[in-house]
């Protein structure tokens, strides 16, 4: 079984933007940390978010920080980013879930106006998100089941 996942072109900003938005929810937990008394005799306290933002900046490195245009796929390493891939995909899919909603307010907004829906547009692309993360997850899983194999 492979540990290389490809990471099709469209799929990349969604992956980019919640690695980006994970940097932010781990230096938010840092600073709690840091504001915390004691801190000095708790440096495990560290730990955890520490890791969450080494895991996200390391695939970052990986996918590039910025958009590319025209967008290229990219090749990542299960074994490597499994935690930070499925954490970014986690928030890319609640992102998806809001543009949703949003979509509703807007078509209303839209059809005043005679113009096209946005929702139709938008939950194509929540779909396409939702099928590709639910096959990463296979892909991961079959992964373990082959790990854990090799050690049996």
């Amino acid at each position: 079984m492979s540990a290389m996942l490809v990471v099709p072109a469209g799929m990349v900003g969604h992956l980019r933007d919640g690695l980006q938005a994970e940097l932010g929810s781990a230096g938010a937990d840092i600073e709690q940390v840091t504001a915390k008394a004691g801190r000095e005799r708790r440096p495990e306290s560290y730990r955890e978010p520490l890791e969450r933002l080494d895991g996200a900046r390391a695939l970052l490195d990986v996918i590039g920080w910025s958009a590319t245009d025209p967008p290229v796929e990219v090749q990542v390493d299960l074994r490597e980013h499994r935690r930070a891939l499925t954490t970014a995909f986690e928030v890319a899919l609640l992102v998806a879930a809001q543009d949703l909603e949003e979509a509703d307010a807007v078509d209303a907004e839209r059809a005043k106006r005679g113009e096209a829906p946005k929702r139709d547009a938008t939950a194509v692309c929540a779909l396409v998100l939702r099928q590709f993360v639910s096959a990463v997850e296979a892909q991961i899983g079959r992964l373990g089941a082959s790990a854990e194999e090799g050690v049996a």
